[in-house]
């Protein structure tokens, strides 16, 4: 395998593909995201990869780590990119009805061919409104 790498990963709600090769991605979220209640449900829960120039086929899978003491519906989503010089290859996975049970740091692992090539993140915290002062 060569040196495949990623050079970012947004997370958003949803991934249209567009006339001309044009991706648009709605809902963005950064890697932090505070609510009120869980579980959280997306009716769509987005990752866009976008992987280094590569060349090669590759069989890329996502693996999720839930918190400590958290459960996950075992998603292991599976496919096989091929690069060519001069070009970027991107991968747009679309868990759908995904749910985020409880608080706590997620973490989305990218493996290619059996090798975790790395992770990010995903924070979810329960958002506590200050208390009311009286006077």
């Amino acid at each position: 395998m060569s040196d495949l790498k990623y050079r970012c990963v947004l997370f958003c709600e949803d991934i249209r593909q567009e006339t001309g090769g044009r991706v648009s991605l709605m809902g963005v979220l950064g890697a932090r995201l505070y609510v009120q209640e869980f579980p959280l449900m997306f009716p769509k829960f987005c990752l866009f990869v976008e992987w280094g120039e590569l060349t090669g086929k590759f069989q890329v899978r996502l693996n999720i780590i839930p918190p400590e003491g958290v459960s996950v519906p075992r998603v292991n989503p599976t496919a096989q990119i091929q690069g060519q010089p001069g070009l970027i290859a991107r991968s747009m996975i679309v868990l759908n009805s995904f749910v985020f049970p409880a608080p706590g740091r997620y973490v989305f692992e990218f493996w290619a061919d059996d090798v975790c090539v790395g992770s990010e993140p995903f924070v979810i915290e329960k958002f506590e409104s200050p208390p009311k002062v009286t006077n």
